[in-house]
């Protein structure tokens, strides 16, 4: 059960304040900072799933009460998120000689892993009796923020900036969340740290320099990502794949398996595998260093893990626990991950989602994932939100006339189609 304390990740003071936002100021300096994270006294088990079943009893998020950070008997309002499926990726395993599979994230209600952290923060927000929640996104976490909100009941400001991803401003707009643009990033963090100080709204994302990710009791929610694949695979993977801007999935993810092996359910977690677009992680790794310094973009499409900073809990979760990191080096690798999930398993997912295939051949390619290992790919979103940047690769539908023989010629043409 949640002790309604939390801990620095670096030095480790207990906090008992619930409003801790910005890091721990113990131990921040001018370049570092480092999460904090809550804490639950976990019952030691007989590791078997009957046992599981009968801790987690319920249907929906309220059936892990014991691990999220609310009092138990806490209702709590959802959109019957989680319980993704996980699918096995035929075609591309054949192809690596790997065991590949996807945690299909696109299938929760705004289809997107952002729904996890949003069902925990919005209630605890109405739990602190705040007078509405605050965002700083052009994407994902605004645009699942502002169905929590509204199924709550709560009022929803977000700071966007305009322009990045009209589809997703029309995502939020349409769940009647207060939508600001504001014209940089550091002006949009100014407002919501003063909206948090002085009018008490309750903050889902980062507001400070140095970057501490999101809400750290709203992480929580992906934790419940790592019980489901306990409970969905008889023999957990080798390896687990996360696309990483904040890297909050990655350790929320990594977070449950220690959890559950605290509590006797499993004897070995699995290997995370960080994928980023630019490497502020991956050079603090080869650099040996907890300061995890800028780096230079190169303009990535994948808008909603695109980020030159990092986090420490990124960093905490690769270099602690053996984990492993993978950086792009293009977009022509990207769109063509993008395409090849689509065209050979029917799986759709935006940019940032497909970087994770990239992220396995590289790793293939550098002897780091081996023939035979399992492996799976988050999903975190849908490609139906990412759609702007898919049709500049995907050209324009060819058109014909309403004869046979021209539509026969464009198929063969165009399709390579023989009828």
């Amino acid at each position: 059960m949640y002790t309604g304390k939390s801990k620095c990740l670096n030095c480790g003071h207990i906090f008992e304040d619930e409003s801790i936002f910005e890091g721990c100021p113990f131990c921040k300096t001018d370049s570092f900072v480092s999460n904090i994270t809550p804490i639950y006294d976990l019952p030691k088990t007989n590791g078997t799933k009957q046992e599981f079943n009968n801790i987690f009893s319920g249907k929906g998020i309220e059936k892990y009460i014991p691990v999220l950070p609310f009092k138990a008997g806490t209702n709590l309002v959802s959109l019957n998120e989680g319980n993704t499926p996980l699918t096995y990726l035929n075609s591309i395993s054949n192809e690596l000689n790997i065991k590949l599979y996807a945690k299909d994230e696109t299938r929760n209600p705004t289809w997107g892993h952002k729904d996890r952290l949003n069902v925990i923060l919005i209630n605890k927000a109405l739990e602190k009796k705040a007078p509405g929640v605050i965002y700083a996104s052009t994407g994902n976490n605004g645009a699942s923020g502002s169905a929590y909100a509204a199924k709550a009941g709560l009022p929803c400001i977000i700071l966007t900036v305009k322009g990045v991803n009209k589809t997703l401003d029309t995502f939020m707009q349409a769940y009647g969340a207060c939508v600001v643009g504001v014209k940089t990033t550091s002006d949009r963090w100014n407002i919501l740290k003063e909206c948090v100080d002085k009018f008490g709204w309750y903050p889902a994302t980062n507001y400070t320099v140095p970057i501490v990710g999101s809400n750290p009791w709203a992480i929580e929610g992906y934790k419940i990502i790592a019980y489901e694949l306990f409970l969905d695979m008889e023999e957990l993977p080798d390896k687990i794949v996360v696309p990483i801007c904040y890297g909050d999935a990655l350790f929320g993810i990594n977070k449950g398996f220690e959890e559950l092996m605290n509590m006797g359910f499993i004897q070995k977690m699995p290997q995370m595998v960080a994928v980023e677009d630019y490497g502020p992680i991956h050079n603090a790794i080869k650099e040996n260093s907890k300061i995890i310094k800028p780096i230079k973009g190169w303009g990535s499409i994948a808008s909603s893990m695109s980020t030159v900073y990092g986090t420490y809990h990124s960093l905490y979760t690769v270099r602690n626990y053996n984990g492993l990191t993978a950086v792009m080096d293009n977009n022509e690798q990207i769109s063509s991950a993008q395409l090849e999930l689509a065209q050979k398993e029917g799986l759709y997912c935006e940019s940032a989602s497909a970087t994770t295939l990239v992220g396995v051949k590289k790793l293939l390619a550098s002897g780091q994932i081996k023939s035979g290992d399992k492996v799976v790919m988050l999903i975190t979103a849908s490609g139906v939100k990412d759609t702007a940047n898919t049709s500049k690769y995907v050209g324009e539908v060819p058109e014909c006339e309403a004869n046979m023989e021209e539509f026969s010629k464009l198929l063969q043409k165009k399709y390579d189609i023989t009828l």
